[in-house]
């Protein structure tokens, strides 16, 4: 029998090389995947670093959101006097709440009873409510009482319907539990100050829980699709009102799909690597070729590493860390800088950066470099390629071992400009609620019994133009308008007997630094009682605009009055004075045209002839009073009334030595006045003629004429001991058209009405005072 002996060393090297290639192939696979892991942690660590970004911020939204909601609850507790009274509620709740947009509501609740509440219109279903007696909410409010300090309850159904969450302050007096000072937050609003939807985008899903105090099971506020599941979220614990917000990913499973096609690959390249290195063994007689087949086969390996290089969620780059040049970046890099991989290649770091923020990464690069640090991460900005800004973070990590020589490092970039942003804009809204305060315009003092200015708003200096302001010193009725002083004291001593009540719409003048004087509506409150005040709160809204707009709308329609009045006199006396003239020319012709006598028709002709004339004066007096009252561009000019009179004196100088007059001139050589030269020339004549033609017959004429000022207006009184006029009588149409008081045949009444449309139209006004038998006196005011 023959037997066959196989070589054991034969077999071991027909085994060896499906051996090596099936252990190069474990290994590469074991090594894939374990980058492959590494990469899976990272993409879970940057989705949780994010979630807790997130987190943050929201926590703080709504830390800041209680700590105004704490801020209104304290302001209005200290309101509270050791009596348990509050007599300010309606004026101290309102700026509370209009100006604090994340509170919608606040309540009195002494004794655990909503006694006040605002606005009151949406929440009066809640007064009367005793919170303390009602078992499935007071647990919440005996914690606030245990613990001394606000606790917020809820998210809570409310009685006047809506969820909202309550915060209670609870309020103690001489060490006894009084009430609580409570504030309403409507749930929507708490979340809508949180930021959350903003953050979380459409990446995240966020919840809002609490454990309820009666069930002990947590209880989820927000209606969401989705189903929690706390393995892959991020949350947030409130203690302040006992909550819980969560924060899910949309897709928890993302990072694993991205990586799948990864494996895949990793599992392929390994298998290839393995069949290479099996096949090599195996046909040494190849293996020339199959060393330039595995050469080939490692290049595409390295290829397609690469591939999942570039292709990464976060921008990476090398770095020659002694030179500080780009020598390669990944895709997402690239695109966060607007740049091509060739141009960064010929890029600093440096050059990339904002100047501001190379100080601290060329010192924290040095310590690298020393070895000091094995890894450092920094926020700054990188200037893009169109020359914008975006914010990242870096973290940079060396490629050398520790004692070997510094060649290059891995820097690991994220955009994180969405959470500056969100940042920055808290910090602006801070800003803007201080500016708010600090630029009103409307003025705050506070002032004490003594007139001591114990605080002042900076919008003093901005309205008034005083850097501050000293009563003590000067006295309050120094700053207010003489003709204000009597209203100013009515309402002080209004105030001092209204303690707590707002005196409202005070207006009166104020001087400001310049000894301006400017209109403001003040309201004065007697706060002298009242803890942290103990003075009068004084505020001053100036209104000069609305005031001045006023006095304005006044004159405006003293205008329109005057110049409808003169409008219907001037159509009654064309429609009556010339529908006289009319009518007896027209019976005039008829009576001349049926007569046959030529000597009665010479004398209808006489008549025809005298109507005539009287119509043309008629015609010739109404044409000086519309271009009186239709003239817009009268010459104005000044001149010395003293002067004016003379000459007028000089015109008339026949007629006063005919009546032997005497003048009597009382005129102030530094007596000027801006005027029409021509309508003075008229008004003094017009006046000087009356008082010699009206002058009376059994007495010497005596004509006096005065000057003076009265209130920083130059006054001119002509005095007569003439007929005079009964005004009782006559007192509406002494300046009217055509108005006559005397049985003169030459009195035709226009002069006065001429003298007074000449006078109004250079801005002045003329009165009259007289007696019958005694005699008259116009007073002329200039503008």
């Amino acid at each position: 029998m023959a037997h066959t002996i196989e070589n054991p060393t034969s077999s071991n090297a027909k085994r060896r090389p499906l051996l090596i290639g099936f252990l190069a192939f474990l290994l590469l696979l074991l090594a894939g995947f374990f980058m492959l892991w590494q990469r899976y942690q990272i993409l879970l660590d940057d989705r949780q670093s994010e979630m807790s970004a997130i987190i943050d911020v929201a926590e703080q939204n709504i830390d800041q959101s209680l700590k105004y909601s704490y801020s209104a609850a304290l302001s209005l507790a200290l309101q509270i006097d050791e009596d348990g009274d509050i007599e300010n509620f309606d004026e101290v709740a309102p700026q509370l709440v209009d100006n604090n947009p994340n509170i919608d509501a606040i309540q009195i609740v002494p004794g655990g009873v909503i006694t006040k509440v605002y606005p009151l219109e949406e929440n009066k279903d809640a007064l009367n409510y005793n919170i303390l007696k009602d078992s499935t909410r007071n647990g919440e409010a005996f914690k606030a009482i245990e613990r001394k300090q606000m606790f917020f309850a809820g998210p809570l159904e409310l009685k006047q319907g809506g969820l909202a969450i309550v915060g209670r302050l609870p309020v103690f007096k001489k060490n006894e539990f009084w009430g609580f000072v409570a504030v309403l937050i409507e749930f929507d609003n708490l979340i809508d100050q949180s930021g959350l939807e903003e953050l979380a985008g459409d990446q995240y899903h966020f919840q809002f829980s609490k454990i309820n105090p009666l069930t002990k099971k947590e209880e989820f506020f927000l209606k969401k699709d989705h189903k929690l599941d706390k393995s892959y979220s991020e949350e947030l614990v409130l203690p302040d009102g006992g909550w819980k917000i969560y924060i899910i990913p949309v897709d928890p499973q993302k990072a694993f799909y991205t990586l799948i096609p990864v494996a895949i690959m990793i599992l392929v390249i390994s298998g290839a690597i393995g069949w290479i290195i099996y096949n090599t063994l195996k046909q040494p007689a190849k293996l020339q070729q199959l060393v330039k087949e595995q050469a080939g086969e490692l290049a595409k390996s390295e290829l397609h590493f690469r591939t999942i290089f570039n292709q990464a969620a976060i921008g990476m780059a090398r770095v020659d860390s002694k030179s500080g040049m780009i020598l390669e970046a990944n895709k997402k890099f690239q695109d966060l800088l607007g740049y091509s991989e060739e141009e960064l290649k010929q890029k600093d770091y440096k050059v990339i950066s904002h100047p501001d923020d190379l100080s601290e990464n060329t010192q924290l690069m040095q310590k690298l470099s020393r070895d000091e640090i094995r890894e450092y991460s920094l926020e700054k900005r990188l200037q893009r390629s169109d020359g914008r800004l975006i914010w990242v973070r870096i973290n940079v990590s060396p490629l050398w071992e520790v004692g070997e020589e510094v060649s290059s490092h891995i820097a690991l970039v994220e955009d994180i400009s969405a959470r500056i942003l969100v940042k920055q804009k808290l910090i602006d809204n801070e800003n803007r609620f201080r500016s708010l305060v600090e630029n009103s315009n409307e003025i705050i003092l506070i002032v004490d019994d003594l007139n001591n200015v114990k605080y002042y708003s900076p919008s003093l200096a901005k309205i008034s133009k005083y850097e501050e302001i000293d009563f003590a010193a000067n006295g309050v009725l120094y700053y207010t308008h003489p003709d204000d002083h009597d209203l100013l004291r009515l309402k002080v001593e209004k105030a001092y007997q209204n303690p707590g009540t707002p005196i409202t719409d005070i207006i009166l003048r104020v001087k400001n630094a310049e000894n301006n004087w400017f209109w403001v509506n003040a309201t004065l409150t007697n706060m002298l009682k009242v803890d942290n005040v103990n003075g009068f709160v004084v505020n001053l809204r100036d209104i000069t605009g609305k005031k001045e707009a006023e006095m304005n709308l006044v004159k405006s329609y003293e205008l329109v009055m005057e110049q409808n009045k003169r409008l219907l006199n001037f159509a009654y006396i064309v429609s009556h004075n010339l529908r006289s003239h009319s009518s007896n020319m027209s019976s005039i012709l008829e009576l001349y045209d049926t007569e046959e006598s030529q000597e009665e028709k010479d004398s209808y002709v006489k008549l025809l002839n005298k109507v005539s004339r009287n119509l043309d004066q008629s015609l010739h007096d109404l044409n000086e009073v519309v271009s009186i009252n239709t003239n817009l561009d009268i010459k104005a000019e000044v001149i010395n009334v003293a002067e004016f009179v003379d000459q007028a004196l000089d015109v008339l100088s026949l007629q006063i030595k005919t009546k032997d007059a005497k003048i009597i001139k009382d005129l102030p050589v530094d007596m000027q006045v801006n005027f029409n030269a021509a309508y003075m020339e008229s008004v003094l004549l017009n006046f000087l003629t009356n008082a010699l033609r009206y002058s009376h017959p059994q007495r010497t004429p005596v004509i006096e004429l005065r000057g003076y000022k009265e209130e920083d207006n130059w006054i001119l009184e002509i005095r007569d001991n003439g007929i005079g006029i009964d005004l009782d009588k006559h007192g509406e149409k002494v300046f009217g058209l055509y108005k006559t008081f005397s049985e003169r045949k030459d009195a035709r009444g226009v002069g006065l009405f001429i003298t007074k449309n000449q006078i109004n139209a250079m801005g002045g006004t003329v009165k009259i005072e007289s007696k019958p038998e005694v005699g008259t006196s116009f007073k002329v005011r200039f503008k």
